[in-house]
């Protein structure tokens, strides 16, 4: 099997878990933080059920949901346009996952009723969830991965006695 395929199955694999993770804890965070947040050992760390109208940490709350849609189909296009570089690198390959599976997931959740569901809570950081991280991650390795393929500039020929011609 090519290294490509391979990156393929992995990516694949990668975003059904990342998916079906985000949907599983927004069902658990509706079930059971309604009555208030479940706090983890301390008060800076907690769960919290929260909504999310806007786009990552509530930015653009007041956007219509067309605007919100025609950017989701312009990231679905440079994703697409950028899969083949992607694929080949594992770090590009687990980007392009991570990006489209929290894109998608948080997607999914506003088509019910136009919001997200939030739940993970960080002191002074906005609510957030499964999804959020997949992206936040996503777009993380893409800078690394986009900033590893610069190739430096071109050092000067240099003759036999280390002088630069």
């Amino acid at each position: 099997m090519g290294q490509v395929k391979r990156r393929l199955i992995y990516a694949s694999i990668l975003f059904v878990g990342t998916v079906v993770l985000d949907a599983v804890t927004k069902a658990l965070a509706e079930a059971y933080l309604r009555d208030g947040p479940i706090f983890l050992g301390t008060d800076w760390l907690a769960l919290r059920l929260a909504y999310n109208y806007g786009v990552a940490f509530s930015f653009l709350e007041r956007i219509p949901y067309w605007a919100l849609g025609a950017g989701a189909i312009v990231l679905l296009g440079v994703v697409l346009w950028n899969l083949r570089p992607l694929m080949q690198s594992a770090s590009g390959a687990t980007a392009l996952a991570l990006v489209a599976a929290g894109g998608i997931s948080n997607a999914v959740d506003r088509l019910a009723d136009g919001k997200v569901t939030d739940m993970i809570s960080v002191w002074l950081w906005p609510v957030f969830n499964v999804a959020d991280i997949a992206i936040t991650v996503g777009v993380g390795l893409l800078l690394l991965v986009s900033r590893g393929g610069k190739k430096p500039s071109e050092a000067p020929a240099v003759d036999r006695e280390g002088v630069g011609g």
